[in-house]
């Protein structure tokens, strides 16, 4: 059984994934790094909202920028587990649904295992 700060950790990683315009960021940014007014141009937010989720993406080490100038440019930091995770979140796998009489046979299988 995972420890209390893996499951903090893991909590605190499906969160950064649990918000609609941090996915929409963070599927853009698999193409390539990007600068948040170039991600304004993309996203429907505005740039204070879109920094907002990129802080939120960056306290979980998902990204990471380059400061260019004036500008920040953002890029994924954990590219394999972002693709990862978009690649699960965008299955389709069939829901199964279970009979009473299933489940007890499964937890008297598990009790003698």
């Amino acid at each position: 059984m995972p420890n209390s700060n893996d499951s903090r950790v893991t909590s605190e990683l499906l969160k950064a994934f649990s918000h609609p315009t941090r996915l929409a960021i963070l599927q853009e940014l698999v193409s390539g790094p990007k600068c948040v007014t170039d991600m304004e141009d993309l996203l429907p937010a505005r740039q204070a909202n879109i920094s907002q989720h990129l802080s939120v993406l960056r306290h979980t080490e998902l990204v990471d920028y380059a400061q260019e100038g004036t500008q920040r440019c953002y890029y994924l930091s954990r590219q394999d587990l972002v693709l990862d995770m978009l690649s699960l979140l965008q299955r389709n796998d069939p829901v199964v649904k279970r009979s009473p009489a299933e489940i007890r046979a499964e937890k008297e299988r598990l009790a003698i295992d």
